[in-house]
């Protein structure tokens, strides 16, 4: 049978140490896996309505049900999981689908069940890996030897969860007895290509369906699955061992060789399966169970931390690392910001980077919440809003409330929540002297680093920027990120409001790790569902670019929890539920939100990005730029005239390396309102222009422009163009601004009717401002805090330098240049200092 022939032509070596396959044969079976699927997906935009089924039978008996690949999409549409006949989903995705209905999912009775295939990446093990075990020696050549550790191929823990729901949907079908139609399982990730079709052709395979038959099937429904080459190779293998193990010659030694696949072979065979390794979301689920993909040691199984969870003390919620995976943490139910941030820190410094020997530096923890869009999320952190904002923000979004607790809000956090820890910078980690024991290792890594001499790991001068690898693959079918359920676009937050915004267009931009190499900073892709595009420098909405920053043109639109903000040119990533029709600006928000809401529905940004790491965190200091912007817009009504730039708020985006472009890191920007009057016309190119002279200029219509505005430049304007400049201090000085970099003009923004200025860039020598009373946080009743110390608004301007200058080129320049200047000023200070005979 087909069985025996695959099985005589893939004979695998056994060497009593490792597995070597037969790559002649796996070669001509990943020939054969391409002639069928992996071929090119239909042009973007696509609408995906139809999963593909693989049915199952046995024999002559129809009731096995059958798997279904599907996306995200399809798994967030119950009546078409009812028309399909759907008893159970599993989640293949890198974590929980946003906007899935899951409360409904159970209320329909379909089983909902999660494994965490952390990456869509060709050296993922989604099936299995190569561990290396120790054994005793099984002869006396290996005792004298020594040779105690082989290396067996081990299913992966995703591979358990499928094939463990399968069967145990195969029982209940076997129990209907006919009186029902058999109920089938619909395996989704966010594109229903790669992760979700490696696990369902591997789940039929084991249960005893060919990979050829599995194969013909999604040819004919899905012909684009399983593009990534090293899933591919993954079933292949996986087929061999299925073969091998079936064999009439297998041995005990193969089968030990193979364990854990032969435990899924004999689970599968059986269809008997006791629900103990799936994480579903059922009332009488037990919730001592660990998620898989960080299954403990049985030793485990009763730590003080599942006493924890089941006396209520704490709370497993899920975590994402962009650019990275997913995870499950258990936090305390009740705790503070500052506790939840630090659990959540210390757990990705123990399970994810502890192996690079490095620790979490800066990092911003954002919260979103199931059942919500993803794109609806509050930033935890007081540089981007006020801590009073946060707790309001929690409250009127998601329902979280928070009580005060030692003099210290103590949020009330629920399983729904949703974290996000986005890395920015990491420490070096010493490595642990190898004389050590892993015991002691592992003690070692434990430390806290905030413990450490009571240093933050944010201000410690050794960070480096962390970065993350991702490719692009030209048959994927969505771009950058998206199946990790993310998406490129551009987030921000109001200063004072707290509301999330995002880009209406992705967009990637592009850095170089030399801060000199400017031009490898112009670079942006504003690719949707395809691969990045990254246009030649210049283009890109560039405003312009100084000594520590580039600043960009974006359009930013107010997110909503029901997804209301997405239009046609929004990817489909991550929306889940789809809207049948418009949502008003208002949909979802509370009462108490609605009242905050004063803003318009867009943001026209000049979007300011530092060059360096360096140079963000030094401008995301309370005394430095962003510090200072967020204080001026909440003291926005002494800025009534626009004269001091309008800031709105903190922005994140991310970026590829110019150079190497499968290499990203995520950035803070600082937000600026961007106006079309005044665009990026400066004091310095206004000074240029109106003293050239115009006979020097070759080209006929920049000659008749000048000529015409230096013509309507009367007296009058010099007079109205000095006193909006004053006006502009005067305001900085009572917003309480301590510095301004009034050296250059570039500073300086001039409207193009010449009646009035914008000033930016107000930072200075980072010496801030005057801290605002009623700036204080929430808790500002707190008598164990001082009140800030008052002081008189002084604006550190040295006026008598640059200011008598400029009068002199606006009096005596007009079309004359800035010879004509200087030596008019010379001939005047001669003439009132002179007393000889021509005096």
């Amino acid at each position: 049978d087909d069985w025996m022939r695959t099985t005589e032509m893939n004979e695998t070596v056994e060497d009593g140490n490792a597995i070597m396959f037969d790559e002649e044969h796996l070669q001509s079976r990943l020939t054969l896996m391409r002639q069928y699927v992996a071929r090119p997906i239909p042009k973007q935009p696509w609408d995906d309505s139809t999963p593909a089924l693989i049915p199952f039978h046995d024999g002559d008996n129809a009731s096995g049900g059958g798997i279904i690949i599907a996306g995200s999409r399809h798994a967030a549409n119950i009546p078409l999981l009812q028309s399909l006949n759907v008893t159970a989903v599993l989640n293949c995705a890198s974590g929980g689908i946003a906007r899935l209905p899951v409360d409904e999912l159970k209320e329909c009775g379909i089983r909902y069940a999660f494994t965490n295939c952390r990456q869509d990446s060709y050296t993922y093990p989604i099936l299995h890996e190569k561990k290396k075990v120790t054994k005793r020696p099984d002869n006396v050549e290996r005792m004298i030897m020594g040779k105690t550790d082989s290396e067996d191929i081990i299913c992966s823990q995703h591979l358990e969860v499928s094939n463990s729901l399968f069967a145990d949907i195969r029982r209940q079908n076997s129990a209907r007895e006919g009186k029902q139609p058999s109920g089938n399982v619909l395996f989704f990730c966010v594109a229903g290509q790669n992760r979700s079709a490696a696990l369902a052709a591997a789940t039929l395979m084991l249960h005893g369906k060919s990979l050829e038959e599995i194969l013909r099937h999604c040819a004919r429904q899905r012909s684009f699955v399983l593009e990534n080459v090293g899933f591919q190779r993954q079933l292949v293998e996986l087929e061999a061992i299925v073969n091998k193990l079936k064999g009439r010659d297998a041995t005990q030694l193969l089968r030990d060789q193979f364990s854990s696949h032969w435990e899924l072979l004999q689970q599968a065979r059986s269809s008997i399966q006791q629900s103990k390794r799936i994480r579903m979301m059922d009332d009488d689920e037990d919730a001592r169970l660990m998620a898989l993909t960080d299954r403990p040691p049985a030793s485990l199984l009763h730590s003080d931390s599942e006493c924890e969870l089941l006396a209520g003390t704490k709370v497993e919620i899920e975590l994402l690392i962009p650019g990275l995976c997913t995870m499950e943490v258990r936090i305390p139910k009740e705790c503070t910001i500052p506790t939840v941030k630090k659990f959540l820190v210390q757990h990705v410094n123990d399970n994810l980077l502890r192996h690079e020997n490095t620790a979490v530096a800066k990092a911003w923890l954002v919260l979103a919440m199931f059942g919500h869009d993803d794109m609806y999320d509050i930033p935890l952190e007081v540089e981007a809003v006020e801590m009073k904002v946060q707790l309001k923000r929690m409250k009127c979004m998601f329902g979280l409330t928070a009580r005060l607790k030692d003099g210290e809000p103590h949020v009330t956090w629920n399983e729904r929540v949703r974290f996000a820890l986005v890395i920015f910078s990491v420490i070096r980690i010493p490595k642990v002297p190898s004389s050590k024991s892993v015991s002691n290792d592992s003690k070692k890594m434990e430390i806290d680093i905030d413990d450490a001499d009571n240093i933050d790991p944010s201000k410690c001068p050794d960070q480096v920027p962390w970065t993350f690898v991702h490719e692009e693959r030209p048959n994927a079918p969505a771009t950058l990120l998206q199946n990790n359920l993310l998406s490129t676009h551009l987030r921000a937050w109001d200063f004072v409001t707290g509301e999330s915004l995002a880009s209406k267009l992705p967009i990637v931009f592009s850095f170089a790790e030399d801060p000199r190499d400017k031009r490898a900073f112009m670079m942006v892709s504003q690719s949707a569902d395809t691969l990045q595009q990254f246009r030649a420098p210049g283009e890109g909405d560039i405003l312009g670019m100084g000594e520590n920053a580039i600043v960009h043109r974006v359009q930013l639109s107010f997110t909503q929890g029901d997804g209301g903000h997405r239009d046609e040119k929004w990817t489909r990533v991550n929306v889940g539920l789809e809207n049948d029709k418009p949502t008003d600006n208002s949909a979802g928000k509370s009462e108490e939100e609605e009242s905050d809401s004063s803003h318009e529905d867009e943001w026209d940004a000049a979007v300011k990005r530092p060059f360096s790491l360096g140079k963000m965190l030094v401008f995301l200091q309370n005394s430095s730029e962003a510090g200072l912007a967020k204080r001026l817009r909440l003291a926005n009504l002494l800025n009534s005239d626009k004269r001091v730039l309008y800031f709105y708020g903190l922005g994140l985006g991310l970026s590829t390396n110019a150079y190497n472009q499968n290499q990203y890191k995520f950035e803070l920007m600082l937000l600026a309102r961007y106006c079309e009057t005044f665009s990026t016309y400066t004091m310095r190119r206004f000074m240029e222009e109106y003293m050239t002279v115009r006979s020097s200029v070759t080209d006929e219509a920049q000659r008749l422009s000048l000529h015409k505005m230096q013509s309507e430049f009367s007296i009058t304007s010099v007079k109205v163009f000095l006193v909006s400049l004053l006006n502009a201090f005067r305001d900085l000085t009572l917003m309480g601004v301590q510095a301004f970099d009034f050296n250059h003009l570039n500073n300086v923004l001039v409207s193009r009717d010449y009646q009035s200025v914008h000033l930016i860039d107000i930072d200075g020598n980072a010496q801030g401002s005057i801290h605002y009373p009623s700036l204080e946080d929430t808790f500002a009743n707190n008598p164990t805090k001082h009140p800030p110390q008052i002081r008189s608004p002084c604006l550190n301007i040295d006026l008598n330098i640059l200011l008598p200058s400029v009068i002199e080129q606006l009096i005596l320049g007009k079309g004359r240049g800035r010879s004509f200047v200087s030596n008019t000023r010379s001939e005047v200070w001669r003439g009132g200092g002179g007393g000889g005979e021509e005096g």
